[in-house]
């Protein structure tokens, strides 16, 4: 009997070795992913463009809330003002490419998440022949003149 006993806990063990093993190799490997992505001198320009677009202009300014540091549609509580993107919309990429500081093209897609129609394209849409591109989808609510809001999701594709 004593030897049974014995197999079964060894049984046991090298199944949870086994879990563990493949847990500590499948941490490893999202990790390693992870990091290679954000090695990546697009794929960090997006995330800066990312949260420069949620950051308030500095310093305030009145209507179209454009700065030399960024356009910025933003802030904490995810609040869009419509005025902005009108105002932003009929900009082209160098423009866009010169507030936001970066050396890449820059296409933000905003899109009405209740009925799925576009809002506005700010840089112009992403080629076909683009090389490496980048897309970051962040969410927000754009708030209308009268008051009235309502969802969006604000695509940033980041492209050379």
């Amino acid at each position: 009997m004593k030897g049974q006993y014995f197999s079964f806990d060894a049984i046991i063990a090298s199944v949870i070795f086994v879990l563990a093993l493949v847990a500590l190799l499948s941490y490893w490997h999202s990790v390693k992913s992870f990091l290679d992505f954000q090695g990546e001198e697009l794929s960090k320009d997006a995330i800066r463009i990312s949260n420069l677009l949620f950051t308030p202009p500095t310093p305030p300014s009145a209507g179209c809330a454009i700065t030399k540091l960024g356009l910025s549609l933003a802030w904490d509580d995810k609040r869009v003002n419509s005025s902005v993107i009108e105002c932003a919309r009929d900009q082209e990429q160098g423009w866009l490419r010169e507030r936001l500081g970066t050396p890449n093209n820059v296409s933000i897609r905003i899109t009405n998440v209740a009925d799925g129609t576009e809002v506005a394209t700010l840089g112009g849409a992403v080629p076909s022949d683009a090389g490496d591109i980048v897309k970051i989808r962040r969410l927000a609510t754009v708030v209308n003149e009268d008051g009235t809001n309502y969802p969006a999701a604000i695509d940033l594709s980041v492209y050379k």
